[in-house]
Formats: C-alpha cells, structure tokens, sequence
C-alpha cells in the first residue's frame, strides 16, 4: 500500500482528480466492514495534509469501530464540477479508491490534521489515515448517445509499499 503522497507522485493525474471533485464537493462515501461482516457506507470528508489522507470520524459513529477493527475500507467521490476537457464537456468523473486504514494516536499528527481540515474536528473525534492500494478513475464518453461507454485508469500500489 502507499501513502497519499506515494500515490500523486505515481498518478498526478489522477490525484489532481479527487482533489478537483472535492473542491467542488467535499463529501466522499466510505465503505467500511461491520462486525457481521457486512458492508457499511457513510459520508465522510477528507482531509490531505502532508501528503497524507485523513478522516475525522464522530465518537458515536459506527465507523470508528469498524476502522479500528478491520481497517479495510472503500471510497468513492462524488461525480465532479461540469468543466472542458480536451473540447468535451464533463461532470461525470467519477474517483474510487481502497485499501487499509489505522487510527492515528500521535498528538502532533492530530493536531495537524485538526489544522488542515475545513471542517470542524472535535476533540472526541476519532481520526484515521488511509493508505490506497487501489485506485480507479473514470467519465463517460457518448453521453446521452448510442454506444456510450466508460474511460477508466487503474492503478494497483506495489506491494513492498512503494508509489
């Protein structure tokens, strides 16, 4: 797994693309493991600082344990602002990563991330980092047109936790 910095350095581009779709919309769903095994989805809104990605997650949030327990998590971004690109028109970008998550316990690494948020972050919050293992991007080209289809990247972090 990498970190979020490893992951720009690999894919600018497609780093670049989560953080325009959160400048347009802050919010992200989270899919996160129960204790029954079953899937959990929450809104979420994260937080890059020092090349680190970061949720803040409420004391009474279900999350906080499931993250805890087994930090395997899912994420997915809102579709992106309509914007030009290379002549087309878009707004159905669409950002999807996964991979591991640990609480962060540091002081200094929470008061940085309490820092860097545009959000409030409570002193009871629960804060996490993630790693990415995975990564995928994607628009629709045709839209609203016979034969429309999906453009999607992928990318896969290296297993010794390299970019």
């Amino acid at each position: 797994m990498s970190n979020w910095g490893a992951f720009t350095d690999a894919r600018p581009d497609m780093a670049k693309l989560l953080l325009e779709i959160l400048e347009w919309i802050p919010i992200t769903y989270l899919a996160t493991v129960g204790d029954d095994g079953a899937p959990r989805v929450h809104p979420v809104c994260p937080i890059i600082a020092d090349r680190r990605m970061f949720v803040a997650v409420a004391a009474s949030s279900p999350k906080r344990l499931d993250l805890k327990r087994d930090g395997r998590y899912a994420m997915h971004a809102l579709p992106g602002k309509w914007r030009e690109v290379d002549g087309q028109t878009r707004g159905d970008d669409e950002f999807y990563i996964s991979g591991g998550a640990r609480l962060v316990e540091d002081a200094e690494t929470q008061r940085l991330i309490t820092e860097t948020a545009k959000h409030e972050i409570r002193e009871s919050d629960w804060l996490f980092e993630f790693d990415i293992e995975r990564a995928m991007t994607a628009y629709w080209e045709k839209v609203g047109q016979p034969g429309t289809y999906a453009v999607r990247q992928y990318r896969h972090a290296p297993i010794n936790g390299g970019g």
